[in-house]
Protein backbone atom coordinates (compact mmCIF):
# COMPACT_ATOMS: atom_id res chain seq x y z
CA UNK A 1 0.00 0.00 0.00
CA UNK A 2 1.21 3.44 -0.73
CA UNK A 3 2.03 6.30 2.00
CA UNK A 4 -0.72 7.86 3.58
CA UNK A 5 -0.48 10.95 5.07
CA UNK A 6 -4.11 11.21 5.98
CA UNK A 7 -6.99 8.75 6.51
CA UNK A 8 -10.38 8.41 4.89
CA UNK A 9 -12.22 9.91 7.77
CA UNK A 10 -9.95 13.02 7.49
CA UNK A 11 -11.31 13.76 4.33
CA UNK A 12 -14.94 13.10 5.53
CA UNK A 13 -14.36 15.44 8.14
CA UNK A 14 -13.08 17.95 5.58
CA UNK A 15 -16.21 18.11 3.31
CA UNK A 16 -18.79 17.49 5.96
CA UNK A 17 -19.86 14.31 5.18
CA UNK A 18 -20.05 10.92 7.28
CA UNK A 19 -17.54 8.49 6.50
CA UNK A 20 -20.09 6.09 5.63
CA UNK A 21 -21.24 8.56 2.77
CA UNK A 22 -17.98 8.39 1.33
CA UNK A 23 -16.82 6.83 -1.57
CA UNK A 24 -13.59 4.72 0.23
CA UNK A 25 -11.77 3.56 -2.57
CA UNK A 26 -11.71 6.89 -4.24
CA UNK A 27 -11.00 8.51 -1.09
CA UNK A 28 -7.86 6.48 -0.70
CA UNK A 29 -6.70 6.49 -4.02
CA UNK A 30 -6.94 10.53 -3.81
CA UNK A 31 -4.73 10.33 -0.33
CA UNK A 32 -2.60 8.48 -1.95
CA UNK A 33 -1.85 10.64 -4.60
CA UNK A 34 -1.86 14.15 -2.84
CA UNK A 35 0.67 12.27 0.34
CA UNK A 36 3.21 11.48 -3.31
CA UNK A 37 2.58 15.43 -4.55
CA UNK A 38 3.21 16.38 -0.76
CA UNK A 39 6.42 14.16 -0.35
CA UNK A 40 7.75 15.48 -3.83
CA UNK A 41 7.47 18.68 -2.80
CA UNK A 42 9.20 18.08 0.56
CA UNK A 43 11.91 16.37 -1.93
CA UNK A 44 11.55 13.37 0.24
CA UNK A 45 9.72 10.63 2.28
CA UNK A 46 8.44 12.13 5.50
CA UNK A 47 6.62 8.93 6.43
CA UNK A 48 8.32 6.39 9.16
CA UNK A 49 10.01 4.22 6.88
CA UNK A 50 13.45 2.14 6.70
CA UNK A 51 15.87 2.52 3.89
CA UNK A 52 19.18 1.37 2.54
CA UNK A 53 21.10 3.54 0.40
CA UNK A 54 24.23 3.77 -1.35
CA UNK A 55 26.42 7.00 -1.25
CA UNK A 56 29.38 8.20 -2.46
CA UNK A 57 31.35 10.42 0.12
CA UNK A 58 33.16 13.66 -0.52
CA UNK A 59 36.64 14.02 1.80
CA UNK A 60 35.48 14.94 5.28
CA UNK A 61 33.96 13.03 8.33
CA UNK A 62 30.40 14.21 7.80
CA UNK A 63 28.39 12.20 5.88
CA UNK A 64 24.67 13.12 5.09
CA UNK A 65 22.12 11.19 4.86
CA UNK A 66 18.85 11.84 2.42
CA UNK A 67 15.86 11.41 4.38
CA UNK A 68 15.73 13.39 7.69
CA UNK A 69 14.52 13.30 10.34
CA UNK A 70 16.97 9.71 10.89
CA UNK A 71 15.61 8.09 13.92
CA UNK A 72 18.24 5.15 14.02
CA UNK A 73 20.83 3.37 11.57
CA UNK A 74 21.57 -0.54 11.51
CA UNK A 75 24.43 -0.29 9.67
CA UNK A 76 26.75 0.94 7.76
CA UNK A 77 29.32 -0.69 5.47
CA UNK A 78 32.54 1.26 3.75
CA UNK A 79 33.46 -0.12 0.38
CA UNK A 80 31.88 -3.51 1.63
CA UNK A 81 33.19 -3.51 5.29
CA UNK A 82 30.46 -3.83 8.12
CA UNK A 83 31.81 -0.83 10.46
CA UNK A 84 30.85 -1.52 14.30
CA UNK A 85 28.43 1.46 16.18
CA UNK A 86 32.03 2.49 17.30
CA UNK A 87 33.52 3.03 14.15
CA UNK A 88 30.69 5.69 13.46
CA UNK A 89 29.12 8.20 15.46
CA UNK A 90 25.03 9.43 14.57
CA UNK A 91 24.52 13.32 15.16
CA UNK A 92 21.37 14.27 13.76
CA UNK A 93 20.62 13.66 10.40
CA UNK A 94 24.68 12.72 9.59
CA UNK A 95 27.55 10.59 9.92
CA UNK A 96 30.73 11.28 11.66
CA UNK A 97 33.53 9.02 11.18
CA UNK A 98 37.18 10.17 12.49
CA UNK A 99 38.98 9.11 9.53
CA UNK A 100 36.86 10.30 7.53
CA UNK A 101 34.72 8.31 5.02
CA UNK A 102 36.69 8.76 1.54
CA UNK A 103 39.83 5.87 1.33
CA UNK A 104 42.38 6.58 -0.31
CA UNK A 105 43.26 3.39 -1.43
CA UNK A 106 40.28 2.62 -3.72
CA UNK A 107 38.54 5.95 -4.58
CA UNK A 108 35.60 6.26 -5.00
CA UNK A 109 34.57 4.89 -1.53
CA UNK A 110 30.73 3.98 -1.40
CA UNK A 111 29.08 3.73 2.06
CA UNK A 112 26.13 1.64 2.32
CA UNK A 113 23.66 3.05 5.40
CA UNK A 114 20.35 0.86 6.18
CA UNK A 115 18.42 3.05 8.66
CA UNK A 116 15.36 5.01 9.60
CA UNK A 117 13.90 7.57 9.32
CA UNK A 118 10.50 9.64 9.17
CA UNK A 119 7.66 10.56 11.15
CA UNK A 120 5.53 8.18 13.11
CA UNK A 121 1.64 8.07 11.77
CA UNK A 122 -0.16 10.78 14.14
CA UNK A 123 3.16 12.69 15.13
CA UNK A 124 2.69 16.37 15.38
CA UNK A 125 5.08 16.92 13.18
CA UNK A 126 2.69 15.46 10.25
CA UNK A 127 0.01 17.72 10.83
CA UNK A 128 1.02 20.50 8.13
CA UNK A 129 1.39 17.70 5.80
CA UNK A 130 -2.01 15.97 6.42
CA UNK A 131 -3.59 19.31 6.32
CA UNK A 132 -1.86 19.94 2.54
CA UNK A 133 -2.83 16.40 1.62
CA UNK A 134 -6.67 16.93 2.60
CA UNK A 135 -6.89 19.85 0.57
CA UNK A 136 -5.54 18.78 -2.14
CA UNK A 137 -7.61 15.48 -1.96
CA UNK A 138 -10.78 17.43 -1.04
CA UNK A 139 -10.70 19.65 -4.04
CA UNK A 140 -10.54 16.62 -6.59
CA UNK A 141 -13.01 14.58 -4.23
CA UNK A 142 -15.54 17.59 -4.03
CA UNK A 143 -15.54 17.95 -7.59
CA UNK A 144 -14.84 15.14 -9.79
CA UNK A 145 -15.94 16.25 -12.84
CA UNK A 146 -13.12 19.41 -12.52
CA UNK A 147 -15.80 21.41 -14.03
CA UNK A 148 -14.34 25.35 -12.75
CA UNK A 149 -17.37 27.00 -14.72
CA UNK A 150 -20.48 26.57 -15.79
CA UNK A 151 -23.25 28.66 -17.78
CA UNK A 152 -26.88 28.32 -18.10
CA UNK A 153 -27.95 30.50 -21.62
CA UNK A 154 -25.92 29.03 -24.15
CA UNK A 155 -24.76 26.05 -22.02
CA UNK A 156 -21.47 25.85 -21.53
CA UNK A 157 -18.86 23.94 -19.06
CA UNK A 158 -15.24 24.68 -18.57
CA UNK A 159 -13.47 21.87 -16.81
CA UNK A 160 -9.66 21.80 -15.51
CA UNK A 161 -7.28 18.82 -15.88
CA UNK A 162 -7.22 16.79 -12.57
CA UNK A 163 -3.46 16.61 -12.48
CA UNK A 164 -4.00 21.28 -11.99
CA UNK A 165 -6.09 20.49 -9.33
CA UNK A 166 -3.48 17.72 -7.63
CA UNK A 167 -0.68 20.43 -8.06
CA UNK A 168 0.79 22.37 -4.87
CA UNK A 169 -0.22 26.06 -4.96
CA UNK A 170 3.10 28.02 -4.59
CA UNK A 171 2.46 29.08 -0.78
CA UNK A 172 1.93 25.42 0.42
CA UNK A 173 4.63 24.86 -1.42
CA UNK A 174 7.02 27.48 0.26
CA UNK A 175 5.41 25.99 3.36
CA UNK A 176 6.10 22.34 2.98
CA UNK A 177 9.99 23.18 1.84
CA UNK A 178 10.27 25.69 4.89
CA UNK A 179 9.02 23.16 7.25
CA UNK A 180 10.18 19.82 6.02
CA UNK A 181 12.51 19.86 3.10
CA UNK A 182 16.29 20.01 4.39
CA UNK A 183 17.59 23.69 5.91
CA UNK A 184 20.40 25.08 4.78
CA UNK A 185 23.68 24.71 6.61
CA UNK A 186 27.14 25.59 6.83
CA UNK A 187 29.56 22.97 5.48
CA UNK A 188 33.08 22.75 6.67
CA UNK A 189 35.61 22.15 4.12
CA UNK A 190 38.29 19.54 4.39
CA UNK A 191 37.10 18.27 8.36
Amino acid sequence: MADQLATPADLAALLHIEVADLHVAAATLLIECATAVVQEVAGQRIVRASSTVTLEPGPGRWLWLPQIPVVSVTSVALDGTALASGDYQVRGHRLWREGGWQLLTSPPSEVAVEYTHGYDAGAQELQRARQAVVALAGAVYSNPTGASREQIDDYAVAYEAIAARMEAAPYLRDGLLRYYGRSAGLITLGG
